[in-house]
Formats: C-alpha cells, sequence, structure tokens
C-alpha cells in the first residue's frame, strides 16, 4: 500500500484494530468481576459488531486484575462433538470420558479448586450459541458452582443451550446488548486505525456505507487501500472514488443471506436494482410471506415516506453485493420491467423520470433525448453531478440541445473538468437565442468557470461584457449585469462591484438574487463591512432554501461561507469557528467539492485567528488536499499562503518555505490576492529575516489599500506592529479603526497604540481584548509586551504578572513561537526554597506549620512569601494556586 504522488509509503493497519467506543462496557465488565454475586458476562450482537473484540478486553482486564484466564471457540464443528470446544481445557484423559458427564463434572471441579487461589477461572468462549449440549451443561454447572465466571459472546438472533440460557435469566451472568457504532466512534477508529486525521466527507461516506459495523469498515478501509481509492494526501485520509469491497466482505454479506429460499432471493435482487420499492408493488410481485419472511431474518426494513410505505434491503452493502453476483442479462430484464412498471403508471412522482432514464440508460446505453435532459435535471436539483454528467453526455450523442450543455458544463465544473466545461459551455453559448433566458444561464456559468474553475478573470470580464453588449436591454441585461458584479468582486475590486451592483433596480427573480448575493457578500467583507455581511448572509440563505429548482448557481452553502468569513473579519472567532466546524461535518458526499474545501479553509483561518497553528495547519491540509484533487488552482494559492504562515508559527522554517516554493509556482489569483502574502511575509520571519517579513507585509498591505481590501490590510499591518514596526502602522489603523464594522480592527488598532506608548497598562488592557475574542495567541504577545514594558518602568511585580499570564496563554497556543513571544521579561525565578514555601502557602497551609514542616522560622516564611508575590505579581495566598499553576519551570537552583 503506498500514498499517491509519490509520497513516502504507509504502513498497512494493524491486523488487530484498537477497540473504540467501548470503554462503558469494559468498566461494566470489571464492577461485574469484582461482584461476589455475578458469574459472568455476556455480549450480545449483530455479526462484525466487535463482539470477539470485546470478549478478548475483558479477558486482557482479568489478567491485570490478577485473575486465571483461558479461551474457548465453538464452532459448526464442535457442535457435532460433545465437550468438543472445551476439550483443550480438560484434565488429560477426562474427554475420553465424555459420555460420563458426572465424572467429568468431578474431575473438573477438583482441578478447578485446586488451582483456586485468587477467584474462579475467568473462561471467555466465543459464539456461545454454537456450543454442544455437554458442553453446555458442563460450563453452566460450573457456574452455578462459582468455581467458573463466564464472559461469553452470542450472535444476535440465535439460541443458546437451555442450560445455559437460566444463568441470565436469575441474574447470575450479565448481559449486555453491543450496537454498532455511532459516526464519531468510527471517526476516532479510523484515525488511531490508520495513523492520520481522516477528512469528514470520507468518514461519512465509510459510516453511511457500514452504518458503524465494525467489520464492515475493515474490509471497506482494506479493499479500498489495496486499490488506491483511500489515499494520504497532504497528511490526510480520503477517498478518490467509490468504496471499493473485498471477497471476505462479500461472503460476510452472503452468509446473511443464505438461507434466503429462491423467492426470497429473487425479491432480494428486485430490491437491488429498484431500492426502494412501494410495499404495495412489491406484495403484487412476491406475497405477504415472501416479504415477511425476509422482515424476520433482518434482510429488509420498512419506512413510511408521506402515505407511501417503502420497503429497502436492510443494509447499504446488500445492495450492492447482490447487484455485483447478479448475472448481467437478469439486471437488464429487472431494470427493463422496473422502467416499464413506472411509465405503466404515468411517470408520476418527481423522481420517476429519473429513475426510468438510469434505467433505460444502464439496460440498454440508450435513451430519449428529452428524458436524458429532464432527468438531468432533476439529478442536478439532488447535487448529483456524476449522474447529471452522465445523463448529458448520453443526451446530447442523442441530439440534444443547449440545455444539455449547460447541465453538462455546470458538472464539470463542479466535479473539476475545467478545461472541457470552457469548450463545452462556449458551444452551448453560441447556439443560444439571445433573447432565450437560457442564454443568461449559460452565458454566466461559463464565465463562472473561467475565473474561478481556469483562474481567468480578465477573459471573463471581457467575455460577459461582450455579451452585454448583445443582450442590450433586452430580458437577461439584469442577470448580466449582476454577473458582471460577482466577477469585479471575484477579480478584485469589491468597490466596483458595490457601485454597480448599487446602481441595479431590486428584482423578484430568485437566481438574480442570489447571483446578487453572491457578488455582494464578499465585497463588503472586503471593505471592511462584515456585520453588515453577516445579516445579509443569513438573509440571502433563507431566500435561498426557499429557491428551489436552482440551475447553474452555487449551493445555499456559500452563503454560510461567507456568514463564516465575515464573523471571523467582525472578531467573532468563537461563534466561526464552531459554524464552520459544523458545517465541514454536515456537508454530504454530493455536494460540489469546493464547498467542504472552503468549510475546512475557514475552519484553518478560525484557528489561525485564535492562536492555534498545529490546528490550523491539519485544516489547510485537508482544504489544500481537496483543492489538489479537484484542481483549484487559484484557491489551492490561498490555502498555502495560510498554511506557509501556520508552519511559520510553528517555528518549521523548512515546511514553510516548502509551501511559498509550491504558492510562488501557481499562477496569481484575484480574489484575496493580498492574504497571498501572508505566507511569503512569515515564510521569512521563521527563516530569521524579520525585516523582510515585513517589508513583505507592508507591501501587501498598500496592496489591499488600492484595492479597496480593508479587512486584510488591517490584519497585515497589524502584523507588522507584531514584527516590531508598530511606529510605522498606528495611524493607519486607527484610520481603519474608525471606518471599520466590528470589534477585530479597533483592537489592533489599540494594541499598536499601546506598543508605541510602551505603557504596560495599555498592553494589559489589549490583551484582555484580545482574550475576550478569543485570539489567544495575541493576547500572549501583548502581555509578554506588558511584561517588558514595566520591566523597563522597573515594576517587578507587574512584569511578572503579565509574564506569568502570558505563559499560561502561549501554552494553549500548541507550541506557537512568533518573535513577540520569544523576547520575554526577565523574570526573577523562584528559588527552590521559596517554590517549597509557595506550594505548602497554596495548598492552606499556616506560616507557623510550614516554618515547622520546612525547620524555619515564621519569620523567615513570611519573608520567603513577599519575595514569591514580587517575582509572580500577586498579592496575597488567595492567588497562588493559579499562579503557580501558570509558572514556567523557571527555578533557580
Amino acid at each position: 500500500m503506498a500514498a499517491r504522488s509519490g509520497a513516502i509509503p504507509v504502513p498497512a493497519p494493524p491486523l488487530q484494530w484498537p477497540l473504540v467506543g467501548r470503554d462503558e462496557y469494559l468498566d461494566l465488565f470489571e464492577a461485574t468481576l469484582a461482584d461476589p454475586r455475578a458469574h459472568g458476562f455476556v455480549v450480545y450482537g449483530p455479526a462484525g459488531v466487535g463482539k470477539t473484540r470485546l470478549a478478548d478486553e475483558c479477558l486482557a482486564r482479568a489478567v491485570v486484575l490478577g485473575r486465571r484466564v483461558a479461551r474457548a471457540t465453538a464452532t459448526d464443528g464442535t457442535r457435532q462433538m460433545p465437550l468438543g470446544a472445551v476439550a483443550h481445557l480438560l484434565p488429560a484423559g477426562v474427554a475420553d470420558r465424555r459420555y460420563d458427564l458426572v465424572a467429568v463434572f468431578d474431575e473438573v471441579v477438583a482441578m478447578l479448586r485446586a488451582a483456586d487461589e485468587v477467584g474462579p477461572l475467568v473462561l471467555m468462549v466465543d459464539d456461545l450459541h454454537l456450543l454442544d449440549p455437554s458442553s453446555a451443561t458442563l460450563l453452566a454447572q460450573l457456574v452455578d458452582a462459582d468455581l467458573l465466571f463466564l464472559v461469553g459472546t452470542v450472535r444476535a438472533g440465535e439460541v443458546v443451550a437451555a442450560s445455559l440460557a437460566p444463568l441470565w435469566a436469575r441474574a447470575r451472568v450479565r448481559r449486555v446488548d453491543l450496537e454498532d457504532l455511532p459516526r464519531a466512534g468510527i471517526d476516532t477508529l479510523l484515525h488511531l486505525v490508520l495513523g492520520a486525521p481522516v477528512e469528514g466527507t470520507t468518514t461519512s461516506e465509510i459510516w453511511n456505507a457500514s452504518q458503524g459495523n465494525i467489520l464492515f469498515v475493515r474490509e471497506l478501509v482494506l479493499g479500498s487501500l489495496e486499490h488506491d481509492r483511500l489515499v494520504l494526501q497532504r497528511g490526510t485520509w480520503r477517498l478518490t472514488g467509490p468504496l471499493i469491497t473485498t471477497a471476505r466482505l462479500a461472503e460476510l454479506v452472503e452468509s446473511r443471506l443464505r438461507e434466503a429460499g429462491p423467492e426470497e432471493r429473487e425479491t432480494l435482487e428486485i430490491l437491488a436494482v429498484w431500492e426502494p420499492a412501494g410495499l404495495s408493488d412489491l406484495e403484487a410481485m412476491a406475497g405477504h410471506a415472501v416479504l415477511e419472511a425476509l422482515e424476520h431474518a433482518g434482510a429488509i426494513s420498512l419506512r413510511i415516506d408521506g402515505r407511501r410505505q417503502l420497503v429497502s434491503l436492510a443494509h447499504p452493502l446488500y445492495g450492492e453485493i447482490l447487484r455485483a453476483q447478479m448475472p448481467a442479462l437478469r439486471r437488464r430484464r429487472l431494470l427493463l420491467e422496473h422502467a416499464e412498471r413506472i411509465e405503466r403508471r404515468g411517470s408520476r412522482r418527481r423522481g420517476d423520470l429519473l429513475t426510468v432514464a438510469t434505467a433505460r440508460l444502464e439496460a440498454t446505453g440508450v435513451a430519449d433525448a428529452e428524458l436524458l435532459v429532464r432527468a438531468a435535471r432533476l439529478a442536478r436539483y439532488g447535487r448529483d453531478f456524476e449522474q447529471v454528467e452522465r445523463l448529458t453526455r448520453a443526451a446530447l450523442l442523442n441530439g440534444a440541445g443547449p440545455e444539455a450543455g449547460l447541465l453538462l458544463g455546470e458538472a464539470l465544473h463542479e466535479l473539476g473538468g475545467f478545461e472541457e466545461a470552457e469548450s463545452v459551455l462556449a458551444a452551448a453559448e453560441d447556439v443560444t437565442d439571445v433573447d432565450d433566458e437560457l442564454y443568461v444561464l449559460v452565458a454566466g456559468m461559463r464565465y463562472l468557470n473561467l475565473m474561478w474553475g481556469l483562474n481567468r478573470s480578465d477573459e471573463a470580464l471581457v467575455a460577459n461584457a461582450i455579451a452585454r453588449q448583445r443582450v442590450g436591454d433586452r430580458p437577461g441585461a439584469t442577470a448580466l449585469a449582476v454577473i458582471d458584479g460577482m466577477l469585479l468582486t471575484y477579480s478584485g475590486r469589491p468597490r466596483q462591484a458595490l457601485e454597480l451592483l448599487s446602481s441595479l433596480a431590486e428584482t423578484d427573480d430568485p437566481w438574480a438574487r442570489a447571483e446578487r448575493a453572491i457578488a455582494e457578500l464578499p465585497a463588503l467583507i472586503a471593505m471592511g463591512r462584515p456585520e453588515t455581511a453577516v445579516a445579509r448572509a443569513r438573509r440571502a440563505y433563507a431566500e435561498r432554501l426557499d429557491f428551489h429548482e436552482p440551475v447553474a448557481i452555487a449551493d445555499a452553502s456559500i452563503h454560510t461561507i461567507h456568514e463564516i468569513h465575515a464573523l471571523l473579519d467582525s472578531g467573532r472567532l468563537t461563534q466561526a469557528a464552531t459554524l464552520a466546524e459544523a458545517n465541514y461535518a454536515a456537508v454530504p458526499p454530493t455536494v460540489a467539492p469546493d464547498i467542504a474545501m472552503w468549510f475546512a479553509f475557514h475552519v484553518g483561518r478560525a484557528a489561525v485567528l485564535c492562536g492555534r497553528p498545529a490546528t490550523a495547519v491539519r485544516w489547510l491540509r485537508d482544504a489544500l488536499a481537496r483543492s489538489d484533487e479537484h484542481h483549484f488552482a487559484g484557491p489551492r494559492r490561498l490555502i498555502l499562503s495560510y498554511l506557509a504562515m501556520g508552519y511559520a508559527w510553528l517555528g518549521d522554517a523548512t515546511a514553510s518555505a516548502a509551501a511559498v516554493v509550491e504558492l510562488e509556482a501557481i499562477a496569481e489569483m484575484a480574489f484575496a490576492r493580498p492574504d497571498q502574502e501572508f505566507g511569503p511575509a512569515w515564510a521569512r520571519v521563521a527563516a530569521g529575516d524579520v525585516p523582510g517579513g515585513r517589508g513583505v507585509l507592508l507591501a501587501a498591505a498598500d496592496l489591499a489599500t488600492a484595492r479597496d481590501h480593508f479587512g486584510v490590510e488591517a490584519w497585515l499591518r497589524h502584523d507588522v506592529a507584531r514584527l516590531g514596526g508598530a511606529p510605522t502602522v498606528v495611524a493607519r489603523l486607527e484610520e481603519l479603526a474608525g471606518q471599520s464594522e466590528g470589534l477585530l480592527v479597533p483592537v489592533y488598532a489599540r494594541h499598536a497604540r499601546a506598543v508605541v506608548s510602551g505603557r504596560p497598562e495599555a498592553l494589559v488592557a489589549a490583551a484582555e481584548e484580545f482574550v475576550g475574542i478569543g485570539a489567544g495567541l495575541l493576547a500572549a504577545e501583548a502581555l509578554t509586551e506588558a511584561a517588558a514594558a514595566a520591566q523597563r518602568r522597573g515594576d517587578r511585580r507587574a512584569a511578572s504578572a503579565s509574564f506569568v499570564r502570558a505563559g499560561a496563554l502561549a501554552n494553549a497556543c500548541e507550541g506557537a513561537r512568533t518573535p513577540a513571544l520569544a523576547t520575554p521579561a526577565s523574570i526573577v525565578p523562584l528559588t527552590a526554597r521559596e517554590r517549597d514555601v509557595a506550594m505548602l502557602a497554596a495548598q492552606g497551609e499556616s506560616s507557623k506549620s510550614i516554618a515547622e514542616r520546612l525547620y524555619l522560622s515564621v519569620r523567615t516564611v513570611d519573608n520567603h512569601l513577599q519575595n514569591v508575590y514580587g517575582k509572580l505579581g500577586v498579592t496575597g495566598r488567595r492567588e497562588l494556586a493559579k499562579a503557580l499553576a501558570d509558572l514556567p519551570d523557571v527555578t533557580a537552583g
């Protein structure tokens, strides 16, 4: 198994996977083992849920607790042999008398009593339901005699021997029912097994396919690794295609369906092709008895959808395995029968056209062009762009018109096929009537692809200008003007975009309103109006949800992405981070890939602003892997800039420089152009060239000024202040603070002014403001500066207090190493004796008690305490405990 793109090969997953999400059961086992009234612990659950793994861990816990243990496994083979499962545990020669259970019992009792030094033997029996009657009877008697503590597993739905069942019915043996792992548990398990984070949509796909069954998860992971579908990119595991099943997984599924007779098997195959199927339809075909038998066997499930009762296979993998094993002609017959049945009913339901089109296309390779286009439109509404691509390619081969080109072009754009999308959309634009509203949709999609997909913003602007001339004042003119505003925003001209958009009359067209919001929100953020953008983003999102059938327009999530960006620029960092993480986790697999990329990017951006560089690097690498996979060249440059900054703050100059080298090999992106200088600037700082870093930041800030990007300009100039250039930027920061919305820019300005003034109390006040918005690293830097300022003033107590608090905040910054943290105040460390006295005083000891314990005079103890108070910047014993906890290890010898 190897990583993709020439990366270092990664080791195969361990043979035995770690136990995850079962701590409560292990605690319950230990409590049961310690209870003299309890004589066993039996785990029930379906195949693959992890019963044996849990039982093995219980046995290991028993060993740690000093108990003697043994293990046995019951199988179909041992079931036919008296005492077959436990023969290896019996005294020599006893197995030969297996038909005389009384004699066997007496000898086993004698053996167990002779060895009973630490309590009854803990015996783990896997698959208790497969025990032969003799073994079951013997074990039941030994448990009743308090000579055996039984740990067992039982497959759900199976019946155990009559001699064993009464044990847990009489509460002698504790029964637990094990369920599949939730999604969070699967995420943790995959991280531990693969040794690196797993991106969110990959975890979701694995969980959806497995439904949390650990054995299914294992086989899906192993199959996908073997076929290079699950790959390590940028330090994160992610899927690059559909999950791959293994032969063992097919055998496991087949074993669950093995008892189905010919009629049941045919019904399962119908469901594998048709699911979900209406209950009444399926009853007419298969009959009540067959469906009841399948439901009793756990092979199908029934759910209510409005007034319909729908039947599906009980597990997502059943359909995949059944379809893979189904002969091609049978599958073709079932597909066509399904299509014909729907058409005879008149294709009344919304999804019927899509079902018929895909069934006919899969069965025969052809279908009516109009049907395919209508089906593609339905698939697009569900944002299943792979399905849209298949349907529209077939439609165009069958003579479909420009709408198929629009749908195919958009699908190709969303799937990362930008060059082909340009060709398809250009062809569709050429044949579209200029009076047709379809022309506006095709043009808008084409120019969006030119800008975001191909990073050719100037060409997009020129093309849209030509389109506006062609349309003139006919219908579509306003929509093309809105597209022009969007192109201006994303080409780095927010002022022009807002001026254009403000000149347009309000419209009731939902498409134009949605496009206008997409253009307007980032322009507002860029120009220092993030609070306005937050309110409008929320309104646009609500309006977009009411617009149920969008074509050639971004998912509603784009408004949430803008809201997160605005919250960050406003200084509401925690709120932004929470919103970004929640939306990232909720991204469905069918959504456009750039949506998850932008959510991951903003989680990383939030971590940067909060001062958590390690977290930032983890999320930015996730975003970068997504941009790599889908060829988002422009966004990749932006992400690399922030990633280089994160590495620099961690002190990793080599990784920071490498990210900058990669960034500089990519063509410039007009959108967020000043942001793309953070990485190069901080890479210089990490390499020791602080003046050079300041110079890059100042040049980027001047560029931001020229392009009306006032929000990022404030960040850039504040970074200059952090690197010793506060006098050069403080006036402009104060000017920006006066015209910017939100909390962030004003506190930047007040901090820069405090640095210039050199007043420690002003620096402490700025630090408290940074703490208030969640910017821990900036707060730690400001307190370090405050400590130095107080030290210069000769106020050792204030210097110590600021330094201790700075250390506590810096400890939460994941190893951040910035220049402002590298110049702490000169604090006098505690002597060993002072630390001893302080520790005892912090625990509430009186001076007299401390004196007696340390063989000192009370006066000496009080003198030591006064010195400690001065060094730590506290005023009495009540503040000692926290100060000592925050204190770095600076004890003098």
